[in-house]
Protein backbone atom coordinates (compact mmCIF):
# COMPACT_ATOMS: atom_id res chain seq x y z
CA UNK A 1 0.00 0.00 0.00
CA UNK A 2 2.99 2.91 1.13
CA UNK A 3 4.53 1.56 -2.30
CA UNK A 4 1.49 2.66 -4.52
CA UNK A 5 1.34 5.85 -3.09
CA UNK A 6 4.82 6.58 -3.33
CA UNK A 7 4.37 5.60 -7.20
CA UNK A 8 1.59 8.01 -7.29
CA UNK A 9 3.54 10.60 -5.64
CA UNK A 10 7.18 10.04 -7.43
CA UNK A 11 4.48 10.11 -11.27
CA UNK A 12 3.02 13.33 -10.00
CA UNK A 13 6.39 15.28 -9.09
CA UNK A 14 8.40 13.67 -11.81
CA UNK A 15 5.61 15.47 -14.00
CA UNK A 16 5.85 18.88 -12.18
CA UNK A 17 9.84 19.01 -12.63
CA UNK A 18 9.41 18.04 -16.04
CA UNK A 19 7.01 21.19 -16.15
CA UNK A 20 3.96 19.36 -16.45
CA UNK A 21 0.63 18.54 -15.02
CA UNK A 22 -0.99 15.78 -13.53
CA UNK A 23 -4.33 14.17 -13.63
CA UNK A 24 -5.46 11.40 -11.74
CA UNK A 25 -9.18 9.59 -12.03
CA UNK A 26 -9.96 7.19 -8.95
CA UNK A 27 -12.01 4.87 -9.67
CA UNK A 28 -15.21 3.46 -8.03
CA UNK A 29 -15.71 -0.48 -8.90
CA UNK A 30 -18.69 -1.86 -6.86
CA UNK A 31 -18.90 -4.85 -4.88
CA UNK A 32 -15.35 -5.80 -6.39
CA UNK A 33 -15.07 -9.19 -4.60
CA UNK A 34 -18.71 -10.14 -4.82
CA UNK A 35 -19.24 -9.66 -8.51
CA UNK A 36 -16.13 -11.52 -9.56
CA UNK A 37 -16.59 -14.24 -12.20
CA UNK A 38 -14.59 -17.25 -11.55
CA UNK A 39 -14.99 -18.11 -15.40
CA UNK A 40 -12.95 -14.87 -16.16
CA UNK A 41 -10.61 -15.41 -13.16
CA UNK A 42 -9.84 -19.06 -14.25
CA UNK A 43 -9.10 -17.51 -18.04
CA UNK A 44 -6.71 -14.44 -15.86
CA UNK A 45 -4.92 -17.03 -14.18
CA UNK A 46 -3.96 -18.95 -17.00
CA UNK A 47 -3.49 -15.60 -19.63
CA UNK A 48 -1.09 -14.94 -16.60
CA UNK A 49 0.61 -18.10 -17.06
CA UNK A 50 0.19 -18.82 -13.13
CA UNK A 51 1.10 -22.46 -12.95
CA UNK A 52 -1.89 -25.06 -14.10
CA UNK A 53 -2.06 -26.90 -10.60
CA UNK A 54 -2.64 -23.58 -9.20
CA UNK A 55 -5.54 -22.42 -11.91
CA UNK A 56 -6.89 -25.95 -11.06
CA UNK A 57 -7.02 -25.57 -7.99
CA UNK A 58 -8.62 -22.58 -7.67
CA UNK A 59 -11.11 -23.44 -10.44
CA UNK A 60 -12.08 -26.14 -7.87
CA UNK A 61 -12.33 -24.12 -5.05
CA UNK A 62 -14.71 -21.67 -6.86
CA UNK A 63 -17.12 -24.06 -8.33
CA UNK A 64 -20.21 -26.14 -6.72
CA UNK A 65 -20.92 -23.32 -3.87
CA UNK A 66 -24.13 -22.65 -2.20
CA UNK A 67 -25.04 -20.88 0.61
CA UNK A 68 -28.69 -21.33 3.53
CA UNK A 69 -30.17 -18.46 4.92
CA UNK A 70 -30.62 -18.45 8.18
CA UNK A 71 -32.70 -16.56 10.76
CA UNK A 72 -34.93 -17.25 13.84
CA UNK A 73 -36.54 -20.80 13.39
CA UNK A 74 -36.46 -20.90 9.28
CA UNK A 75 -33.33 -22.60 7.39
CA UNK A 76 -33.57 -21.79 3.28
CA UNK A 77 -32.95 -24.77 0.86
CA UNK A 78 -29.78 -24.26 -0.30
CA UNK A 79 -29.08 -21.32 -2.64
CA UNK A 80 -26.46 -21.66 -5.52
CA UNK A 81 -23.25 -19.24 -5.69
CA UNK A 82 -22.12 -18.47 -9.19
CA UNK A 83 -20.41 -15.45 -8.77
CA UNK A 84 -17.54 -13.82 -6.42
CA UNK A 85 -14.63 -14.69 -4.44
CA UNK A 86 -14.56 -15.78 -0.60
CA UNK A 87 -13.77 -12.29 0.43
CA UNK A 88 -11.99 -12.37 3.70
CA UNK A 89 -10.32 -15.30 2.79
CA UNK A 90 -6.32 -14.50 2.27
CA UNK A 91 -6.05 -15.91 -0.82
CA UNK A 92 -9.20 -13.39 -2.22
CA UNK A 93 -6.71 -11.08 -2.17
CA UNK A 94 -3.66 -12.38 -4.43
CA UNK A 95 -6.61 -13.30 -7.14
CA UNK A 96 -8.50 -9.97 -7.27
CA UNK A 97 -5.27 -8.82 -8.28
CA UNK A 98 -4.99 -11.24 -11.20
CA UNK A 99 -8.85 -10.57 -11.82
CA UNK A 100 -8.14 -6.49 -12.48
CA UNK A 101 -4.63 -6.87 -13.89
CA UNK A 102 -5.97 -6.01 -17.33
CA UNK A 103 -6.98 -2.27 -16.45
CA UNK A 104 -3.14 -2.40 -16.19
CA UNK A 105 -3.00 -2.78 -19.51
CA UNK A 106 -5.08 -0.44 -20.74
CA UNK A 107 -2.90 2.50 -20.72
CA UNK A 108 -0.43 2.71 -24.22
CA UNK A 109 0.68 5.70 -25.29
CA UNK A 110 2.77 8.42 -23.34
CA UNK A 111 1.43 10.17 -20.69
CA UNK A 112 -0.55 7.14 -19.35
CA UNK A 113 -0.70 5.24 -16.47
CA UNK A 114 -2.83 3.04 -14.35
CA UNK A 115 -1.62 1.46 -10.66
CA UNK A 116 -4.34 -0.77 -9.20
CA UNK A 117 -3.99 -2.02 -5.22
CA UNK A 118 -6.80 -4.46 -5.10
CA UNK A 119 -9.79 -3.22 -6.35
CA UNK A 120 -8.34 0.72 -5.29
CA UNK A 121 -7.77 1.20 -9.47
CA UNK A 122 -6.69 5.08 -10.54
CA UNK A 123 -5.87 6.44 -14.13
CA UNK A 124 -3.00 8.60 -14.26
CA UNK A 125 -2.59 10.58 -17.10
CA UNK A 126 0.21 13.46 -17.60
CA UNK A 127 0.86 16.12 -20.49
CA UNK A 128 1.64 20.16 -20.94
CA UNK A 129 -2.13 20.57 -20.10
CA UNK A 130 -5.38 19.67 -18.07
CA UNK A 131 -7.23 19.38 -21.20
CA UNK A 132 -4.39 17.18 -22.89
CA UNK A 133 -5.30 15.07 -19.78
CA UNK A 134 -8.50 14.74 -19.45
CA UNK A 135 -8.46 13.94 -22.89
CA UNK A 136 -6.26 11.01 -22.21
CA UNK A 137 -8.38 9.78 -19.30
CA UNK A 138 -11.23 9.82 -21.52
CA UNK A 139 -9.77 8.42 -24.09
CA UNK A 140 -8.56 5.32 -21.35
CA UNK A 141 -12.18 5.05 -20.08
CA UNK A 142 -14.01 4.87 -23.86
CA UNK A 143 -11.05 3.39 -26.26
CA UNK A 144 -12.28 -0.15 -27.48
CA UNK A 145 -10.49 -2.49 -24.50
CA UNK A 146 -10.70 0.10 -22.21
CA UNK A 147 -12.39 0.53 -18.83
CA UNK A 148 -15.66 0.51 -20.42
CA UNK A 149 -15.08 -3.00 -22.10
CA UNK A 150 -13.23 -4.34 -18.83
CA UNK A 151 -16.43 -3.41 -16.89
CA UNK A 152 -18.32 -5.19 -18.80
CA UNK A 153 -16.27 -8.10 -19.25
CA UNK A 154 -15.12 -8.39 -15.71
CA UNK A 155 -19.11 -7.98 -14.60
CA UNK A 156 -17.47 -5.07 -12.42
CA UNK A 157 -19.48 -1.77 -12.60
CA UNK A 158 -18.50 1.31 -12.23
CA UNK A 159 -20.14 3.74 -9.81
CA UNK A 160 -19.59 6.57 -11.87
CA UNK A 161 -21.52 8.87 -9.99
CA UNK A 162 -18.52 8.93 -7.18
CA UNK A 163 -15.27 8.59 -9.64
CA UNK A 164 -12.94 11.12 -8.11
CA UNK A 165 -10.84 13.60 -10.26
CA UNK A 166 -8.10 15.27 -9.24
CA UNK A 167 -5.57 17.76 -11.54
CA UNK A 168 -2.11 18.22 -9.69
CA UNK A 169 -0.35 21.34 -10.44
CA UNK A 170 2.49 22.90 -8.49
CA UNK A 171 1.02 25.71 -5.94
CA UNK A 172 3.00 27.86 -8.26
CA UNK A 173 1.60 26.85 -11.16
CA UNK A 174 -2.06 28.87 -12.00
CA UNK A 175 -3.29 26.47 -15.02
CA UNK A 176 -6.30 26.34 -15.36
CA UNK A 177 -8.59 23.17 -14.21
CA UNK A 178 -11.28 22.09 -16.21
CA UNK A 179 -14.08 19.27 -16.11
CA UNK A 180 -13.51 16.13 -17.72
CA UNK A 181 -16.10 14.87 -20.03
CA UNK A 182 -17.31 11.48 -20.33
CA UNK A 183 -20.28 9.73 -22.19
CA UNK A 184 -21.92 8.78 -18.24
CA UNK A 185 -21.50 12.38 -17.15
CA UNK A 186 -19.10 15.62 -16.66
CA UNK A 187 -16.73 14.78 -13.73
CA UNK A 188 -15.56 18.37 -11.87
CA UNK A 189 -11.99 18.83 -10.75
CA UNK A 190 -11.56 18.11 -6.37
CA UNK A 191 -9.57 19.57 -4.79
CA UNK A 192 -9.23 16.85 -2.55
CA UNK A 193 -9.30 12.73 -3.05
CA UNK A 194 -8.88 9.62 -0.19
CA UNK A 195 -6.35 7.05 -1.91
CA UNK A 196 -6.12 3.68 0.26
CA UNK A 197 -6.99 5.83 3.62
CA UNK A 198 -5.22 8.79 2.63
CA UNK A 199 -6.20 12.27 1.88
CA UNK A 200 -4.18 13.35 -1.33
CA UNK A 201 -4.52 17.54 -2.14
CA UNK A 202 -4.45 19.04 -5.48
CA UNK A 203 -1.05 20.21 -4.43
CA UNK A 204 0.53 17.53 -2.51
CA UNK A 205 1.13 19.97 0.80
CA UNK A 206 -1.11 17.04 2.70
CA UNK A 207 -3.02 19.65 4.84
CA UNK A 208 -5.96 18.02 4.08
CA UNK A 209 -4.79 15.16 5.39
CA UNK A 210 -2.80 16.44 8.59
CA UNK A 211 -6.22 17.89 9.78
CA UNK A 212 -8.33 14.56 9.18
CA UNK A 213 -5.28 12.82 11.15
CA UNK A 214 -5.31 14.99 14.23
CA UNK A 215 -9.02 15.11 14.22
CA UNK A 216 -9.07 11.51 14.42
CA UNK A 217 -6.46 11.11 16.96
CA UNK A 218 -8.28 13.85 19.35
CA UNK A 219 -11.67 11.86 18.97
CA UNK A 220 -9.42 8.92 20.13
CA UNK A 221 -7.91 10.51 22.65
CA UNK A 222 -11.32 11.51 24.08
CA UNK A 223 -12.60 8.29 24.23
CA UNK A 224 -9.70 6.95 25.86
CA UNK A 225 -10.32 10.24 28.93
CA UNK A 226 -13.88 9.03 29.14
CA UNK A 227 -12.96 5.32 29.66
CA UNK A 228 -10.13 6.10 31.88
CA UNK A 229 -12.03 8.66 34.06
CA UNK A 230 -12.79 7.84 38.21
CA UNK A 231 -16.04 7.73 39.04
Amino acid sequence: MTDAMHLLMHKIKASWRAGKVTSVLFLDIEGAFPNAVPSRLVHNLRKRKVPSKIVNFVHNMLRGRVTNLRFDRYMSDPIKIDNGIGQGDPLSMMLYQHYNADLLDIPEEAGELASAYMDDTILIATAETFTETHHKLANMMTREGGVGDWSTEHNSSLKYSKLALIDFAHRCNPIKRTPLVLPQGIIKPSENAKYLGIIFDQHLNWKTQHVHALGKGFRWAAQVKRIARPT
